[in-house]
């Protein structure tokens, strides 16, 4: 049976699927961590919901993305839409980084300073960090029963960063109980400091880790010219088969050449031919350049 247009197959629906719960459960959290960690006065809380709400609004453009790629609509824009994303992605770790060291100096501030806390508000902190960690082991089975085939790029990225956030919040959430129950004493000044670093420390380094990702591609380069020479003579080789040449760009983001092909048809040449002629040059350049990513347009000629 021939799919509908527009069509996905069901593993990709509960790809998307459980990304789009696991956001919606991490986004009913930011709320409540917002206030208690205002009523607790507890850095550690307040960090927490910095650090969630910069990976939700990462989820959901990832989310994005992956409906664009299940939909067969990531050449909407030039070169696709990974550059766009590589550039949300260099946003939010300069967010996080950001973060993450007003997290590390306000915990050192505040070793120093010890804040007026009540033992009850951070019960309740102690309690909303455990309901934190339980839906964070679940969602986290959730996505790795939905990516354990190994499909989708995305969703294990997903998968590994549940894995991590799941084995943070453990940590975390033990900090909050020392907090809690040693909240007159040194104990619970250093569970605090200990907590609110370690937190600062893991934004931090997935600060660094989502910069490193996102600057190759950022930082595009020219192809070299032995590169360009190969996409002239993928061109010359069909010259006869397209009617008009009207430009070509090209970019090097990090090892990957990205090239955008216009050629000119005539009118009155059925679709079928246009595309067979498409489909030639682009193959012809991914010959010559291995691993490239070669967009053809066909333009109508008046």
């Amino acid at each position: 049976m021939t799919p509908a247009p527009g069509a996905i197959d069901p593993a990709a629906r509960e790809r998307e699927r459980s990304i789009l719960i696991a956001s919606l459960c991490d986004i009913a959290l930011i709320a409540p961590f917002l206030s208690v960690g205002l009523w607790a006065n507890s850095l550690m809380m307040l960090a927490e919901c910095a650090r969630g709400t910069l990976l939700v609004v990462l989820e959901l453009l990832l989310l994005v993305l992956m409906r664009r790629i299940h939909r067969g609509r990531i050449h909407d824009y030039d070169y696709g839409s990974g550059k766009i994303e590589q550039f949300a992605n260099a946003g939010i770790g300069t967010a996080m980084g950001l973060a993450g060291v007003w997290v590390g100096l306000g915990s050192l501030w505040r070793w120093f300073h010890p804040p007026a806390q009540d033992q009850f508000s951070l019960l309740v902190v102690a309690g909303l960090g455990g309901i934190n960690l339980v839906l964070n082991a679940y969602m986290l089975w959730k996505l790795w029963r939905a990516g354990r085939d190994g499909a989708s790029i995305i969703l294990t990225g997903q998968v590994k960063t549940r894995l991590v956030k799941t084995l943070s919040s453990g940590i975390v959430m033990a900090a909050f109980c020392v907090n809690a129950v040693f909240v007159e004493g040194v104990i619970g000044q250093a569970a605090e400091l200990v907590g609110g670093l370690f937190i600062a420390a893991a934004m931090i380094q997935l600060s660094v880790s989502m910069w490193r990702e996102a600057l190759p591609s950022l930082l595009d380069r020219t192809l070299e010219e032995a590169q360009q020479r190969l996409i002239n003579r993928a061109l010359a080789t069909h010259f006869e088969a397209y009617d008009s040449f009207i430009g070509v760009r090209s970019r090097l983001a990090g090892n990957t050449p990205h090239i955008q092909i216009d050629l000119g048809f005539a009118a009155a040449r059925t679709l079928g031919d246009v595309e067979d002629v498409s489909d030639r040059v682009r193959r012809e350049i991914i010959d010559l350049l291995p691993g490239a990513v070669v967009t053809v347009l066909p333009r109508a000629l008046k």
